[in-house]
């Protein structure tokens, strides 16, 4: 199939995973956290054992008199049951799910994805962190909260050690990822990097410029996808984001090669065939006008070219 080895490059993301929150008491192990590729929680008297034998009942019991508090008393059942739930959500949180943890003050964001779905135990307190049980995690990025979209600022509010923020994953993937499918759809977002105030002219010209090439991609590549029904997302702030989004997405994936080549910083070798390659080339030559234009404004909104080269 045409291109298929460039499209088998790109992340495919399974819409049931889910997407946390995880405090790192008060930023305190943020940075252990990201250096060892780890997260931890507390309550050490509850083992891992006892989260695999004890019923719910039995653990609140442990948890209870580990802590000393009257389970009868309604304001220490309620810390009981704090503690009971903050320790199943930890142990809930699957291979494949995405958590976010803040620093002190919540200035920066680790975003990073589950290694494995089991706790394990670190009765060593390594890294310089006192929490037995642990999760492994792939860091896929930090961000300074204020490069961020402000709806980032929403997502600390909740005040929980683990908080469900499934909500806000469209704004988690367009950071993590910066070419990919999801749902039969395909997104592609741009960075734009400029401080200054962002030029009208230039952000439609780059936009008219995309729209034509993906147009061009779909008729000479014979990808019968309906680039009329295409959406394209502006956070409007500078920096900021442009997504853009097509049923299947083929035309995106190749539309993110294109100005790949032409910014000088194509796709692997090992990424597409020889033949695809010469295709790409053929389109980047016969279209140069189109490109050059879009580059332009690019160049003009300060667009992370780093990041244009999606296939790394």
């Amino acid at each position: 199939m045409l291109f298929q080895e460039l499209i088998d490059h790109v992340n495919n993301l399974q819409a049931d995973k889910q997407y946390w929150f995880v405090r790192t008491d008060s930023g305190l192990y943020f940075d252990t956290f990201v250096e060892n590729n780890f997260i931890g929680i507390g309550w050490n008297q509850i083992t891992l054992e006892d989260i695999r034998k004890l019923s719910p009942d039995q653990m609140k019991d442990k948890i209870a008199k580990t802590e000393g508090l009257d389970i009868t008393l309604s304001k220490s059942k309620g810390t009981v049951s704090g503690i009971y739930n903050k320790i199943q959500r930890f142990n809930n949180l699957k291979e494949g799910d995405i958590i976010i943890v803040p620093s002190r003050s919540s200035s920066r964001y680790a975003f990073g994805v589950i290694e494995d779905s089991k706790i394990y135990n670190d009765l060593d307190q390594t890294h310089n962190c006192p929490y037995h049980k642990r999760k492994k995690v792939k860091w896929l990025t930090v961000k300074h909260v204020s490069s961020l979209d402000p709806i980032f600022y929403q997502i600390k509010v909740s005040r929980h050690a683990i908080s469900n923020i499934k909500r806000f994953e469209n704004y988690i993937d367009n950071v993590t990822n910066h070419l990919y499918i999801k749902e039969g759809y395909g997104h592609y977002v741009l960075d734009i990097k400029t401080t200054d105030d962002i030029n009208v002219k230039s952000l439609l010209a780059l936009i008219q410029s995309i729209q034509k090439l993906a147009e061009d991609i779909n008729r000479e590549f014979q990808l019968n996808e309906n680039i009329d029904n295409s959406s394209i997302k502006l956070n409007l702030q500078s920096p900021g984001k442009i997504e853009f989004k097509v049923q299947t997405g083929k035309t995106l994936i190749i539309l993110a090669a294109v100005l790949s080549i032409a910014s000088g910083c194509a796709p692997n070798n090992h990424q597409m065939t020889v033949q695809d390659r010469q295709k790409l080339d053929t389109f980047v030559e016969v279209h140069q006008d189109t490109i050059r234009k879009a580059e332009t404004e690019i160049e003009e909104l300060k667009v992370d070219k780093s990041n244009i080269n999606a296939f790394k």
